[in-house]
Parts: C-alpha cells; sequence; structure tokens
C-alpha cells in the first residue's frame, strides 16, 4: 500500500496506548546491521552519504509485505564504523520519493507485529512508537503494571477529587471501572486511581488520580489508555515526573500542576537525505 494512500485510509484512527504486557512480546524482530543488505545500503548511502560517514541498511517491513520492498531501516553515523553520533532511520517509499518516517539515536532498532493502523511499532531501546494513522507517536516509558482493585478509602478519595474536578455531579465510581496502581513516586508507598468508565472518558482521555503513602490526593491527571509512566525526573518537591499519553504524543507534568513541563509530539515525515 503506497504512504500516501496509507495516511488516508488511517487518518483518523484513534491510536491506543501500549499495554502492560512485557515488551519483549511487543518486539518480535531486531535490526542490529550486522549484515547489511549491499543493495539498499547503496540506495541509502546516494541520500544520506554526503552527511554521514556511516551508512548501511536493510530491507525491512513497516506494514504487510507485498510483492515489492518499499520501506528500508538505515544506520547513520557521523563518524565512521558509527563509532559515535549514531542514528537509526526508517524509509517508506512513497510511489517517486523515499520518505524518512522516523530518525531516533541508537545503533539497533526493534519491530513489533504490524497494528490496527497498518504499520508496525518501533521500539528505539527506551520507548516504544506507534504508527497513529499519520506519524510514529511516542509512548509512556515501557514499565509493568499490575492493577488491583481499589480499596473504600481510595474510592472516597477519587471520589472527592473527581468533584473538585468536575465541580459538581458525577456518576458514582464503581469498583469495576477503577483501578489502583502502586507506584513509586516519591516513597514508593503511592498509588495511582485509574478510571475507565465510558462516563469519564467518552471517546477521549481518562482520568488518573494520584494518592501520597497517606492516600491523599496529589494531582488528576488525564491519558489516553489510559497510559502513564513515571519517569527517573524529579521536582522541586522531590516527586517523580509523571508521563501520560495524549492525541500527538506524550506530556510530561509535576503532580499538582495545570501545565505539561514537556512534550514529545509527532515524528515529523521528511524527504530522506533531507537534513534534520
Amino acid at each position: 500500500m503506497r504512504f500516501s494512500a496509507l495516511i488516508a485510509m488511517f487518518a483518523a484512527t484513534a491510536l491506543n496506548a501500549a499495554s502492560a504486557a512485557s515488551i519483549d512480546s511487543v518486539v518480535t524482530e531486531t535490526i542490529d546491521f550486522k549484515t547489511p543488505d549491499s543493495q539498499a545500503t547503496t540506495t541509502a548511502r546516494q541520500m544520506y552519504g554526503r552527511e554521514f560517514r556511516t551508512v548501511a541498511a536493510q530491507r525491512v517491513w513497516l506494514e504487510e509485505p507485498d510483492k515489492d520492498f518499499e520501506q528500508l531501516a538505515v544506520l547513520l553515523g557521523e563518524e565512521r564504523n558509527c563509532a559515535s553520533g549514531c542514528f537509526i532511520a526508517t524509509l517508506y517509499y512513497d510511489e517517486t520519493q523515499w520518505l524518512e518516517v522516523w530518525r531516533r539515536p541508537g545503533k539497533a532498532i526493534g519491530l513489533g507485529p504490524v497494528g490496527l493502523t497498518g504499520m508496525k511499532p518501533l521500539f528505539d531501546g527506551t520507548r516504544l512508537w506507534k504508527w497513529s494513522g499519520t506519524n510514529y507517536l511516542a509512548q509512556p516509558l515501557h514499565q509493568e503494571i499490575k492493577p488491583r482493585p481499589p480499596t473504600e478509602a481510595e474510592l472516597q478519595t477519587a471520589t472527592e477529587a473527581i468533584k473538585a474536578e468536575y465541580r459538581g455531579g458525577i456518576e458514582p465510581l464503581e469498583p469495576a471501572t477503577v483501578s489502583a496502581v502502586d507506584v513509586n513516586i516519591k516513597t514508593g508507598k503511592e498509588v495511582a486511581l485509574l478510571l475507565t468508565s465510558t462516563y469519564y472518558c467518552g471517546n477521549s482521555t481518562c482520568p488518573i488520580i494520584f494518592l501520597d503513602e497517606a492516600g491523599k490526593s496529589i494531582g488528576l491527571l488525564r491519558a489516553l489508555g489510559p497510559d502513564f509512566a513515571i519517569t527517573r525526573d524529579y521536582d522541586a518537591n522531590g516527586r517523580r515526573l509523571v508521563e501520560v499519553s495524549v492525541y500527538g504524543g506524550i506530556e510530561t507534568y509535576s503532580l499538582g500542576e495545570s501545565k505539561p513541563r514537556s512534550k514529545i509530539g509527532p515524528m515529523d515525515i521528511s524527504v530522506a537525505g533531507t537534513k534534520r
């Protein structure tokens, strides 16, 4: 399927966040460029040879296979033998030209099975990127999540927090639509409460209420999925920042703040060989 047709077909498709499954179950293929494809490398070198001293390429499938290879994974290095400044780029041929649809630092790339939006997810060694229908979008850092039923006290705190957020009447919270996840934000005894009912999520983001070790609400964020991750970065209160999946990528928050500290937006698409 041509790239332009792929975008048109899936432009309105919502991107679901990564599940709590092991990353090993998501990544089914690894490209490490130990045995580059000579023909693919020649093609890639014509586009990138002037900018990078190291250029090596492998033919890959980013979508379901067809009669022609129309996708490449390319290793790019500023130094010979990719001693430093290494990047991986993925390319898609669209009728008349090669398009670079993804690029990240690294020397290897993981690919998963073709997703609902028609393209494979990509793993850069740190985080997963999923095709949204128009671009690759970063997913929150992959972490093991073990949901459990909320306690009565946690439900009561969530009810109070959601009342303050909605400023009025709310639908009563039911244990069946609230999951508790034990997390480490400061002391290792914090809790994230994920609300997943249609009333609170609809076709959009879902609320996540974070509780401290005493069971007190310390912040409410909204996320697609709802998918989130605890980062290694801290705010001035000694709490770790939290990533959430949103339309267009990822936002990172300090709990209690209304505006994100940082964002990772859609991966830009450019003509392959164009300097980024």
